[in-house]
């Protein structure tokens, strides 16, 4: 093999290898650089503290997570008569949580209205035991069951804070209701007399 050749092949293999540490430095700087600019768009290592926005109105709890630097969406309405209408019931994340900037806080407000349930129709129509399931399924709590004379656990009456309620009656949720049923006593009939008899004056 002439000199020519071997040095035209060492040329080559030279060539070949500086084009591989050529391609590999450009790589890793790709890395390097793309890398760096996740960091920066990430904010990587940058936390923000969530505040506490529990009990505020909407208006001011939106101004404190944007003080923070974070934004906020309404999620959901539910009723809590601890916390005035219109204010921060829950939020998530919760206080003191660490975030991103930017990013989105969701906050429960108070509607500020009870819920309510209609009182199932159990009055004379009912067992105690049927009854008791029914109210409690309902969403309803249950008192002592008071009792009258009449038939065995018979159902007679649903009261509402000492007052006899009518079935579909719409009062709030998890209220205590008081069942009325019969002790098993037979039921005293007392007959009236008819003040319109006319008395034989014989009688007298």
């Amino acid at each position: 093999m002439s000199k020519g050749n071997n040095k035209k092949k060492k040329h080559s293999l030279g060539w070949i290898l500086l084009n591989l540490l050529i391609m590999a430095v450009l790589v890793v700087a790709l890395i390097f650089f793309t890398f760096r600019w996740m960091q920066s768009y990430t904010r990587h290592g940058q936390y923000i503290a969530v505040p506490d926005v529990a009990g505020m109105y909407e208006e001011e709890a939106g101004q404190a997570l944007a003080a923070a630097g974070l934004r906020y969406e309404v999620l959901d309405y539910k009723y809590d008569k601890t916390v005035v209408e219109g204010g921060v019931i829950e939020q998530n994340p919760k206080a003191g949580a660490y975030v991103k900037e930017e990013r989105k806080v969701y906050l429960t407000l108070n509607s500020g209205k009870e819920p309510t349930r209609a009182v199932p129709d159990v009055a004379d129509n009912s067992s105690l035991r049927a009854a008791e399931s029914q109210l409690r399924a309902a969403g309803f709590k249950l008192g002592k069951t008071e009792y009258v004379d009449g038939d065995q656990d018979w159902v007679y009456e649903i009261r509402y804070q000492g007052k006899e309620i009518k079935a579909g009656t719409e009062i709030p949720e998890g209220s205590t209701l008081t069942i009325v049923a019969g002790n098993g006593n037979p039921v005293e009939v007392i007959e009236e007399v008819d003040s319109t008899t006319i008395i034989d004056s014989d009688f007298f």
